[in-house]
């Protein structure tokens, strides 16, 4: 008897760990990363902008009792990989959000997948216009300003400088279609001439002929929109062509793996753009947190990634307990529909590392609302951040370092 009576007890303590574990598991946000190809040296330091923000939400607490878990999977830079990994870490890893990706033809690829899943995909980097109509029922937003800020910047800064003529390489996808159309319009009202507008596929070992158009007429400057791996390729081109203007550079030629790469010695002193961080009082202790954790880098988007997966969790905060017993479907839909009360205003205002006493608010009912490291994040109807900065950037003794930063706000 008092065997069969060990036996039950052992039986029911048993069952009581695995129903604690499963009571314990992390909420798991994906993360739609480029790990290899064009935009390789960019994903690891990017990502590592949400790594920060998991680690500062675990320490107070974690949300509704679980810890936040990131699943990271590579997109290669590639629209058909970035929708195989969307797929995966929503029907494999049953992530709740996913943030990502970093090229706009990416996220437009991925969006097939996470909008009919009811899943949100909020994207730190892709910067393409065409993001702004995208049929998404309200599932897809951005951290990150539109470039139709951007190429207005870009457009105002070569007219600055004293440009007359200018020729846009661009890699041809959203993103790069999209920034190069907004430069040429804003360049050419200003009184500028656009002498070639040359798009580019990417990998190819060599843009020998793409050079060669841009080159015709001898442009005062090339704006080139392209990612670092191909771009650097373009730039060595065109020193082996003889080109000798100058450059403008976009944001997915920003950071050391161009400004130290192998034309290094060629733009010393050239001018680029980035959507970049605002001058917000929480951004000196954003850099100085990231740095001892991950190393300095000037890569842009860390910023606006750790705001990403911010939101995300003061979103599902928000939602409460009956969170945890949704479906997969039930809590994408609760998080699309508690971010902008989480984002926008009205309510009192959460920044940097403080998940705590933004939890302690939500848990009492208050309404919040969070200003981020990269500025106030306010979503539109469209999922965009309608106000920002546009960084004005050089290259400089192998880095990228700020120049002048333009606050742009939609009217």
């Amino acid at each position: 008897m008092k065997k069969v009576i060990v036996f039950i007890l052992t039986v029911i303590f048993l069952l009581s760990l695995t129903i604690t574990g499963g009571a314990q598991e992390p909420i798991k946000i994906g993360a739609l990363f480029a790990l290899t190809g064009g935009l390789a040296p960019f994903g690891p330091p990017i990502v590592s902008g949400a790594k920060l923000a998991v680690e500062q939400v675990n320490k107070a607490g974690g949300i509704l009792g679980r810890r936040l878990e990131l699943v990271i999977r590579d997109t290669a830079t590639a629209p058909a990989v970035g929708l195989d990994a969307a797929s995966k870490l929503i029907h494999l890893d049953r992530v709740v959000a996913i943030i990502g990706a970093l090229s706009s033809g990416v996220t437009f690829a991925s969006s097939s997948v996470t909008i009919p899943a009811r899943i949100v995909l909020i994207s730190p980097a892709s910067t393409s216009p065409m993001l702004t109509d995208l049929e998404d029922d309200d599932f897809v937003f951005r951290t990150v300003l539109s470039d139709a800020f951007q190429g207005v910047v870009q457009g105002k800064l070569a007219l600055d400088l004293g440009y007359k003529t200018a020729s846009v390489i661009y890699v041809n996808n959203p993103y790069g279609k999209g920034l190069a159309e907004v430069f040429k319009n804003e360049f050419e009202a200003g009184g500028g001439q656009v002498l070639a507008m040359v798009p580019y596929e990417e990998n190819k070992p060599s843009y020998r002929g793409e050079v060669e158009k841009a080159i015709v007429g001898a442009p005062a400057a090339i704006n080139l929109i392209a990612y670092p791996v191909d771009g650097n390729k373009v730039l060595v081109q065109a020193v082996e062509l003889g080109y000798e203007g100058t450059y403008i550079f976009s944001d997915g030629m920003k950071g050391e793996d161009v400004a130290g790469g192998p034309a290094a010695d060629y733009i010393v002193g050239t001018l680029g753009t980035a959507p970049g961080p605002m001058e917000v009082e929480v951004a000196e202790a954003f850099e100085k947190d990231y740095n001892e954790a991950f190393g300095p880098t000037t890569v842009p988007y860390n910023d606006t990634c750790y705001d990403a997966l911010a939101l995300i969790a003061l979103a599902i905060k928000r939602v409460g307990p009956s969170f945890l017993d949704m479906t997969q479907e039930q809590q994408g839909t609760a998080i699309r529909d508690n971010l902008r009360a989480v984002a926008n205003p009205p309510g009192e205002i959460v920044t940097y590392n403080e998940f705590a006493r933004a939890f302690k608010l939500l848990e009492e009912g208050k309404d919040i609302n969070y200003e981020g490291v990269s500025g106030p994040i306010i979503f539109d109807e469209h999922g965009d951040t309608i106000a920002g900065a546009i960084e004005i950037w050089q290259n400089f003794e192998g880095r990228a370092r700020t120049v002048r930063i333009v606050e742009v706000r939609a009217e």
